[in-house]
């Protein structure tokens, strides 16, 4: 029986094959897929390496029947593309742009190449991006590249912080610093044209910099969705609350999805979020962002203020 529509995780992050770890057997595999169709999840994306998991076909076969909307993340590379070439699931497919970034640099022909090769064997594929310290800079030239390319979708999911949340830090993921940069560049060149284009930005600070884009509103958002409308299982079978809550709720090999979801552990991590961040106290945008990404400031902080780590100061 399918949780509470009222209380479910309507979206799901899964890692399928993380670097250094060993993939989950067949039977792993479909154990997992099949609690999700059971919990009636409406939208899975599968993230690190999808495409290398030897039953790749055989876990999108078991979720798209049990009713789930899937989209899968490539890195473009050969390898993968010849796997998804021989792929007859429906599924939404994201190129990961970091793939063709280096040393701070977007070589935007290489993933014209990628994008070029991948419409010849596939649907239409969008982008997805989740920017380095010292990248947002390069936000620009990624929506030019959509405006030449037409792209249609560009993704800037939720940024993760991994399984172990003691290898995190601000100096690993953009910051304030990083935003001012792309908003005085924004301010000078302004946003480039790009018709059509559906932009989905999980933070909202680079959201509010996007806006002119975006066609006003972000009625989708709502503050912080960890353990409630987002989960997110690790390489392992881990549910956790988010890829950026890095506290297992507990293996989906050993129990029930819906009785993880239904947990007091699960409950004490919305509990949290419903407190007020002690750097928010007082600011008159509060109502708006609620804090924004509190997994990101509940691990990654090391001021105490609590709130995202983009937001430099109360308004």
């Amino acid at each position: 029986m399918a949780v509470d529509l009222l209380d479910a995780p309507l979206r799901i992050s899964w890692d399928l094959c993380p670097a250094g770890q060993s993939p989950l057997s067949n039977n792993q595999l479909l154990q997992v897929a099949r609690q999700l169709g059971e919990a009636g999840i409406f939208f899975v994306t599968l993230e690190d390496s999808p495409l290398r998991h030897p039953q790749i076909g055989e876990l999108l076969q078991e979720l798209t029947s049990g009713g789930c909307q899937v989209a899968l993340v490539t890195d473009g590379s050969g390898a993968e593309r010849a796997v998804l070439a021989q792929l007859e699931s429906q599924f939404a497919l994201f190129v990961d742009a970091a793939s063709c970034i280096e040393n701070r640099r977007l070589n935007a022909d290489l993933l014209g190449e990628v994008f070029s090769e991948i419409r010849q064997h596939h649907a239409e594929p969008a982008l997805l991006w989740m920017p380095k310290p010292g990248q947002l800079a390069l936000l620009p030239e990624l929506l030019v590249f959509c405006a030449r390319w037409q792209v249609s979708h560009f993704k800037l999911p939720n940024q993760k912080i991994g399984a172990n949340c003691e290898n995190s830090s601000m100096q690993t993921l953009p910051d304030c610093d990083d935003l001012d940069r792309l908003a005085a560049l924004l301010a000078s060149a302004g946003l480039p044209e790009v018709a059509g284009l559906q932009l989905e930005v999980h933070d909202l600070f680079i959201w509010e910099l996007l806006q002119p884009l975006t066609g006003g509103q972000r009625s989708e958002y709502g503050g912080c969705q960890a353990a409630n409308s987002l989960g997110h299982i690790s390489g392992q079978a881990e549910l956790w609350p988010c890829s950026s809550w890095p506290e297992p709720l507990g293996s989906l090999l050993n129990e029930d999805l819906l009785d993880l979801w239904q947990s007091p552990q699960r409950l004490k991590v919305r509990e949290e979020i419903a407190r007020l961040p002690l750097g928010c106290d007082g600011c008159r945008d509060f109502q708006v962002c609620f804090g924004g990404c509190r997994g990101l400031s509940r691990f990654c902080r090391d001021d105490g203020l609590e709130r995202d780590l983009l937001c430099r100061e109360r308004r």
